[in-house]
Protein backbone atom coordinates (compact mmCIF):
# COMPACT_ATOMS: atom_id res chain seq x y z
CA UNK A 1 0.00 0.00 0.00
CA UNK A 2 2.78 1.82 0.98
CA UNK A 3 4.52 1.44 -2.45
CA UNK A 4 0.86 2.61 -4.27
CA UNK A 5 0.92 5.96 -2.71
CA UNK A 6 4.52 6.43 -3.49
CA UNK A 7 3.94 6.12 -7.04
CA UNK A 8 0.55 8.27 -7.25
CA UNK A 9 2.21 10.78 -5.40
CA UNK A 10 5.46 10.63 -7.67
CA UNK A 11 2.91 10.71 -10.74
CA UNK A 12 0.86 13.58 -9.33
CA UNK A 13 4.11 15.82 -9.00
CA UNK A 14 5.74 15.14 -12.16
CA UNK A 15 2.27 16.09 -14.08
CA UNK A 16 1.78 19.00 -11.79
CA UNK A 17 5.63 20.44 -12.55
CA UNK A 18 4.95 19.56 -16.14
CA UNK A 19 1.48 21.18 -15.95
CA UNK A 20 3.15 24.62 -14.10
CA UNK A 21 3.45 27.21 -16.69
CA UNK A 22 2.57 25.59 -19.13
CA UNK A 23 -0.12 28.15 -20.50
CA UNK A 24 2.07 30.94 -20.05
CA UNK A 25 3.38 32.22 -23.81
CA UNK A 26 7.20 31.63 -24.52
CA UNK A 27 9.60 34.58 -25.91
CA UNK A 28 11.63 33.38 -28.89
CA UNK A 29 15.24 33.42 -28.46
CA UNK A 30 16.47 36.77 -30.12
CA UNK A 31 18.08 35.82 -33.30
CA UNK A 32 22.44 36.24 -32.91
CA UNK A 33 23.63 39.04 -34.79
CA UNK A 34 25.22 38.49 -38.04
CA UNK A 35 29.27 37.93 -37.57
CA UNK A 36 31.20 40.59 -38.80
CA UNK A 37 32.91 40.01 -41.88
CA UNK A 38 36.98 40.57 -41.25
CA UNK A 39 38.50 42.77 -44.04
CA UNK A 40 41.18 40.14 -46.44
CA UNK A 41 44.90 41.74 -45.80
CA UNK A 42 46.50 41.03 -49.64
CA UNK A 43 49.49 42.88 -48.94
CA UNK A 44 51.14 46.15 -46.60
CA UNK A 45 54.50 45.51 -46.07
CA UNK A 46 54.89 41.34 -47.35
CA UNK A 47 52.27 39.35 -48.77
CA UNK A 48 49.65 38.36 -46.16
CA UNK A 49 49.43 34.47 -45.08
CA UNK A 50 48.30 32.29 -47.39
CA UNK A 51 48.48 34.51 -50.45
CA UNK A 52 51.35 33.82 -52.82
CA UNK A 53 53.46 35.71 -56.21
CA UNK A 54 52.06 33.88 -58.95
CA UNK A 55 53.13 36.69 -61.17
CA UNK A 56 54.68 36.69 -64.61
CA UNK A 57 55.84 39.93 -64.54
CA UNK A 58 58.81 40.95 -62.99
CA UNK A 59 58.02 41.91 -59.43
CA UNK A 60 60.57 42.22 -56.52
CA UNK A 61 58.25 42.58 -52.86
CA UNK A 62 59.15 44.77 -49.58
CA UNK A 63 61.33 47.09 -51.92
CA UNK A 64 62.69 49.43 -49.63
CA UNK A 65 62.19 53.15 -50.89
CA UNK A 66 64.29 55.62 -50.14
CA UNK A 67 62.28 58.11 -47.27
CA UNK A 68 59.28 55.99 -46.51
CA UNK A 69 58.34 53.45 -44.21
CA UNK A 70 56.06 51.34 -46.74
CA UNK A 71 57.91 48.63 -48.70
CA UNK A 72 55.28 47.86 -52.01
CA UNK A 73 56.03 45.43 -54.66
CA UNK A 74 58.20 46.63 -57.61
CA UNK A 75 56.76 45.35 -60.89
CA UNK A 76 58.07 45.71 -64.47
CA UNK A 77 55.75 45.08 -66.68
CA UNK A 78 56.16 43.67 -70.31
CA UNK A 79 53.17 43.81 -73.03
CA UNK A 80 49.89 42.10 -70.92
CA UNK A 81 52.13 40.83 -67.47
CA UNK A 82 50.99 41.21 -65.22
CA UNK A 83 51.30 41.33 -60.94
CA UNK A 84 49.60 38.23 -59.81
CA UNK A 85 48.39 37.26 -56.42
CA UNK A 86 47.04 34.06 -56.05
CA UNK A 87 45.42 32.56 -52.90
CA UNK A 88 43.13 29.42 -52.25
CA UNK A 89 39.53 30.63 -53.00
CA UNK A 90 37.41 32.75 -50.42
CA UNK A 91 33.98 34.11 -50.27
CA UNK A 92 33.34 37.59 -51.13
CA UNK A 93 29.99 37.60 -49.32
CA UNK A 94 29.69 40.52 -46.96
CA UNK A 95 32.98 42.48 -48.84
CA UNK A 96 32.23 45.38 -51.41
CA UNK A 97 35.53 46.41 -52.14
CA UNK A 98 39.04 46.33 -52.93
CA UNK A 99 41.75 49.02 -52.05
CA UNK A 100 45.18 49.63 -52.84
CA UNK A 101 47.76 52.01 -53.50
CA UNK A 102 49.80 52.31 -57.01
CA UNK A 103 52.35 54.42 -58.07
CA UNK A 104 54.08 54.88 -61.54
CA UNK A 105 57.67 55.84 -62.40
CA UNK A 106 56.99 57.65 -65.75
CA UNK A 107 53.39 59.30 -66.43
CA UNK A 108 50.96 57.86 -68.24
CA UNK A 109 50.82 54.41 -67.77
CA UNK A 110 47.67 52.25 -67.33
CA UNK A 111 47.23 48.88 -65.49
CA UNK A 112 44.04 47.13 -65.04
CA UNK A 113 42.64 45.71 -61.81
CA UNK A 114 40.99 42.27 -61.85
CA UNK A 115 39.49 39.79 -59.59
CA UNK A 116 40.05 36.08 -60.74
CA UNK A 117 37.86 32.96 -59.82
CA UNK A 118 38.93 29.69 -60.48
CA UNK A 119 42.46 31.06 -62.12
CA UNK A 120 40.08 33.25 -64.80
CA UNK A 121 39.61 36.96 -64.34
CA UNK A 122 35.77 38.42 -64.04
CA UNK A 123 34.85 40.77 -66.52
CA UNK A 124 36.71 43.59 -67.95
CA UNK A 125 38.61 44.37 -64.51
CA UNK A 126 39.15 48.29 -64.16
CA UNK A 127 41.73 50.49 -66.22
CA UNK A 128 43.59 52.35 -63.43
CA UNK A 129 45.92 55.35 -64.71
CA UNK A 130 49.49 55.45 -63.69
CA UNK A 131 50.76 58.84 -61.95
CA UNK A 132 54.57 59.74 -60.91
CA UNK A 133 53.21 62.59 -59.02
CA UNK A 134 52.90 60.29 -55.54
CA UNK A 135 50.82 57.52 -53.84
CA UNK A 136 47.35 57.29 -55.67
CA UNK A 137 44.54 55.35 -53.61
CA UNK A 138 42.36 53.17 -55.72
CA UNK A 139 39.39 51.94 -54.07
CA UNK A 140 36.92 49.91 -56.91
CA UNK A 141 34.12 47.81 -55.75
CA UNK A 142 33.66 44.51 -56.27
CA UNK A 143 30.92 44.44 -58.45
CA UNK A 144 32.69 46.39 -61.33
CA UNK A 145 34.75 43.77 -60.77
CA UNK A 146 32.41 40.69 -61.46
CA UNK A 147 33.48 39.66 -57.89
CA UNK A 148 30.78 40.34 -55.36
CA UNK A 149 29.35 37.28 -53.68
CA UNK A 150 31.79 34.65 -55.21
CA UNK A 151 34.54 32.69 -54.40
CA UNK A 152 37.55 34.75 -55.78
CA UNK A 153 41.11 32.76 -55.93
CA UNK A 154 43.58 35.53 -57.15
CA UNK A 155 44.13 39.36 -58.43
CA UNK A 156 45.91 40.94 -61.10
CA UNK A 157 47.45 44.37 -61.95
CA UNK A 158 47.98 43.97 -65.28
CA UNK A 159 50.16 46.14 -67.92
CA UNK A 160 46.92 47.30 -70.35
CA UNK A 161 48.73 47.96 -73.62
CA UNK A 162 51.00 45.95 -76.12
CA UNK A 163 53.82 47.93 -75.23
CA UNK A 164 56.59 47.83 -72.48
CA UNK A 165 55.04 49.75 -68.75
CA UNK A 166 57.97 51.46 -67.00
CA UNK A 167 58.25 50.00 -63.65
CA UNK A 168 55.06 50.87 -61.08
CA UNK A 169 54.91 50.17 -57.31
CA UNK A 170 51.45 48.76 -55.77
CA UNK A 171 50.72 48.41 -51.92
CA UNK A 172 48.39 48.37 -49.26
CA UNK A 173 46.27 45.89 -50.74
CA UNK A 174 43.08 44.91 -49.03
CA UNK A 175 39.33 43.12 -49.61
CA UNK A 176 37.01 44.88 -47.43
Amino acid sequence: MINLISRAALLSAVLFSSSVGADEPTQPAAPAPPAAVQPVSVYDTALAPGWSNWSWAKTELSVELKGSARKPIKVEAGPYQALYLQHAAFPTNGLSKISLLIQGSAPEGEVRLFMLTGGKVNGEGKLIKLANTGWTQVVVPLVTLAAEDKPVDGIWVQNATGGQLPRFYVTEIKIE
